[in-house]
């Protein structure tokens, strides 16, 4: 699954200070469920982009689930095949939001020792996830991101190419333009794309809340859809849904 930011801010590498990568070496990640690549497909003053690469591996996928759900791990359903052959290696999910809070910890907290002044400014970025699976269809995505400032393109993927009858698959092709602060982008992410699967590949646990309300800080709370959005990031967990409704108000 792949995710991409570029921006056009002058100089455009200064993006590498901003996500603490480099933009001349590919660095690699070890995850708890694979491996994730950072590296530049295109860096210059002008235009500079930076692609987070999470290559999945389905059988440490599957281990990891029966460890985060304890004692259920000897349910059927966790021997099923559904645990090995699935979307997850290939649509952006939670997997890729906990890819981001590992490779991106610095950004995401707007932290940059060279760029300090520049971490707290927006600058204009686009951001592009090209194979998202969406509960709801392409209005849900625009609903979720549009509020926050961001120009939202949801394009729909055929099921199949070749016979466009079949109509649309689950999933979008979803970029993001606009002019934010890196680290506001990167938290929008890292909350909305797991909400926009309405899926997490991990046991939900009461930190869960503390993750959400940290990541949504000043944006949350304000939000028109914050309802879904609380929903669904708590795997529709009534008790937690409430805390963290509790806690905003």
């Amino acid at each position: 699954m792949l995710l991409t930011l570029t921006t056009t801010h002058r100089p455009a590498t200064d993006l590498g200070h901003l996500l603490v990568k480099h933009p001349d070496r590919a660095q690699s990640f070890d995850v708890p469920v694979g491996t994730a690549h950072v590296f530049y497909p295109e860096a210059d003053e002008q235009r500079c982009t930076a692609a987070l690469l999470l290559d999945v591996d389905p059988l440490r996928l599957a281990g990891a689930r029966r460890r985060g759900r304890g004692s259920q791990s000897a349910t059927p359903e966790a021997f099923n095949l559904g645990q090995y052959v699935n979307d997850r290696p290939y649509a952006a999910s939670s997997l890729l939001a906990s890819a981001m809070a590992k490779v991106f910890r610095s950004a995401l907290r707007g932290e940059s020792r060279e760029r300090r002044e520049l971490a707290a400014s927006p600058i204009p970025l686009e951001l592009r996830v090209p194979v998202l699976r969406c509960r709801g269809g392409a209005e849900v995505a625009v609903r979720v991101f549009a509020p926050l400032g961001w120009t939202v393109e949801a394009t729909p993927i055929p099921l199949d190419e070749a016979y466009p009858e079949w109509g649309d698959s689950r999933y979008v092709d979803l970029r993001l333009t606009g002019v934010q602060r890196v680290a506001d982008a990167l938290n929008h992410l890292y909350v909305l794309l797991p909400v926009l699967d309405d899926a997490k590949h991990y046991w939900v646990a009461p930190d869960e809340v503390e993750k959400l309300l940290r990541a949504g800080a000043g944006w949350l709370a304000g939000h028109p859809e914050r309802g879904l959005i609380i929903r669904r990031y708590l795997a529709h967990q009534r008790a937690l849904a409430g805390q963290a409704l509790a806690q905003l108000a």
